[in-house]
């Protein structure tokens, strides 16, 4: 439960494509991407018990676009995003909103010792228990241990190369 909760936090594209099995098929890494869009409400009074990560008010996510997970010969993944969109909206002040291009891709890979590392490239919208909500643009790695927890986050990465907008603070 508390990975199913972190890789929420990771990506809402992530989300997505759990959330459309068919797309996680191995017989299905040749066909286009799926409809992503939907809404999401991220509330954290609703989450129990209440993980660092989220803005200190409910958000609601609207998504339009498309996303596909292909699963690699190895194990290893890789989640697609083209042309998804995102429209943050501040459930408290809902007049704050902001609509992001999110086409990046995630790259997962898991060690012979179990840890899970998430490397997210292009445009991204990563909610991390340490850094918050975020649009990251470039190259980025995050590190979960064999039992979902989060061991490396893309603050403290020498991996990480690019730009991050604190979505929370924009909303604000």
């Amino acid at each position: 439960m508390k990975r199913a909760i972190v890789l929420l936090a990771l990506s809402v594209i992530l989300a997505l494509t759990m959330a459309a099995p068919t797309v996680l098929a191995r017989s299905d890494n040749g066909t286009a991407p799926v409809d992503a869009s939907g809404t999401i409400i991220v509330d954290p009074a609703d989450l129990n018990p209440p993980l660092p990560g989220h803005c200190s008010f409910p958000i609601q996510l609207d998504l339009s676009g498309k996303g596909k997970v292909i699963t690699l010969p190895d194990g290893s993944a890789i989640m697609t995003s083209p042309s998804l969109f995102v429209t943050v909206t501040n459930l408290d002040s809902p007049e704050n909103q902001v609509t992001l291009n999110i086409t990046g891709t995630i790259h997962q890979t898991t060690a012979a010792n179990g840890d899970v590392t998430y490397r997210i490239t292009g445009r991204n919208l990563p909610f991390d228990p340490d850094a918050g909500v975020n649009l990251t643009i470039g190259n980025f790695n995050f590190v979960f241990d064999k039992n979902g927890n989060l061991i490396k986050s893309f603050e403290d990465t020498a991996d990480g190369k690019g730009q991050v907008i604190d979505v929370c603070e924009l909303l604000s």
